[in-house]
């Protein structure tokens, strides 16, 4: 998959004018063998992919999501939605780790780029493609309490600006971010999700405290620890959007980029699966084991079709709510492919497979973690409402919540982070 590319040299620009896809994907190809080199030891280490974040800067892969006028690519805006979910899936399938940390920096960079004043763009974004990193932090689920997740992060309004106390789970990019732009809400009565924006803290404003709790089965070098704020004074200018705007006024969602991701991870354990089979004469010649391997890549298949006709759909422009409808078919489709594959593949393999040299064992740790982000029955259920002609809104009628505001039956990400 690799090819050459030139990278930008550190003085220039990210994206002197709006890439191809093809272009974007070289870039990709250039930094992709280092990022699988260093899986293993930073998965071992549960260290965040430093060294990957500086060649992604290098390369612009950080500014994916800007507007093209700020030196951005462009992506994950009208038009140019099949861009990003296709640079996702190449980054994936390199290295799932860095993967999501370049998909929740960007998601975070194109809120801020879309919800903005025209001032407030012209401070944030000219640092953002200079290299400034960005967290989204919405979840808050707490990694060491049970029960459900209550969402009740809220500004109080002061002089000059807002005072924000609250404590934030899963904050990927956290260890390496300048900004971490965290979903909260303006104090009122209504349904959270419509007193909804955003709040861009500077991670070394006083109050602001990264959690030592990242502990985790897989996708462990993302380092998405936690993170409490406390009484930290958030400016004016640093409050984006307006209440509910992300809800009313943008139609995005993340459905398609975790599937996505998810689609490029088990095309890697998938090729992974098909160059050891093909060494091995005994497996190659087992017809039971060719069986399984050519449902794997009808299984693949699938999920891709399903997330490019998707993504034709975004850019043509058709409705949000069937757009999204689609993406949750295709995020069941890839859950279910990144969670099959590499499990299977044990049973095609054989022992040897558990030894630590091979992939497989950390690729079914990542899936089984980072699929776990959004819940897969939650989502279908909502499909089988749609198959019984109760309708189907991906923003709750441009409102709701994940997870869901009780009472709408919207699967809407309102508050889900990036």
């Amino acid at each position: 998959m690799t090819t050459a590319a030139r990278l930008p040299d550190s003085t220039s620009v990210p994206w002197t004018e709006p890439p191809t896809a093809e272009e974007i994907l070289a870039r990709i190809d250039e930094l992709g063998p280092g990022w699988r080199e260093r899986r293993r030891a930073l998965d071992e280490a549960v260290e965040f992919p430093h060294e990957n974040f500086a060649e992604a800067k290098a390369a612009g892969l950080h500014a994916l999501t800007l507007p093209t006028e700020y030196g951005g690519a462009g992506v994950w805006l009208p038009g140019r939605y099949s861009h990003w979910y296709e640079a996702l899936e190449r980054m994936a399938w390199w290295e799932t780790n860095t993967a999501q940390l370049l998909q929740v920096h960007n998601h975070a960079a194109g809120i801020i780029a879309w919800h903005s004043t025209p001032s407030q763009r012209d401070h944030f974004l000219p640092r953002i493609a200079a290299g400034d990193f960005c967290a989204s932090l919405g979840s808050e689920a707490h990694l060491y309490e049970n029960g459900a997740e209550v969402l009740e992060s809220e500004l109080t309004k002061v002089d000059g600006g807002y005072r924000l106390t609250a404590r934030k789970g899963f904050a990927s990019v956290a260890a390496t971010a300048k900004y971490l732009m965290v979903w909260c809400a303006v104090e009122g009565d209504t349904p959270y999700a419509h007193r909804m924006l955003f709040a861009v803290v500077d991670v070394d404003w006083d109050g602001v405290e990264l959690l030592d709790d990242w502990q985790m089965l897989g996708m462990r070098s993302t380092i998405s620890c936690g993170v409490r704020f406390t009484d930290v004074f958030v400016p004016d200018d640093h409050v984006v959007g307006t209440p509910g705007g992300w809800v009313t006024g943008d139609p995005r969602t993340f459905s398609c980029a975790y599937a996505a991701n998810h689609l490029g991870s088990a095309q890697a354990a998938f090729d992974f699966l098909a160059e050891y089979i093909a060494d091995r004469p005994d497996l190659r010649d087992s017809e039971a084991v060719r069986v399984k391997l050519g449902q794997m890549d009808a299984q693949l298949f699938a999920a891709r079709a399903c997330l490019r006709s998707t993504g034709a759909r975004l850019d043509r422009g058709d409705d949000p709510d069937d757009c999204e409808a689609d993406a949750v078919r295709t995020m069941h489709l890839a859950k279910d492919a990144v969670l099959t594959i590499p499990y299977q593949g044990f049973d095609l393999v054989g022992a040897r497979a558990c030894h630590e040299r091979y992939p497989l064992g950390q690729m079914m740790r990542d899936a089984r973690t980072f699929t776990l982000h959004f819940r897969d029955d939650l989502y279908v259920e909502r499909l089988a409402q749609l198959a019984l002609g109760n309708g189907f809104s991906a923003k709750g009628g441009r409102g709701g919540s994940t997870p869901f505001e009780a009472g709408t039956g919207a699967t809407a990400q309102a508050t889900a982070g990036a």
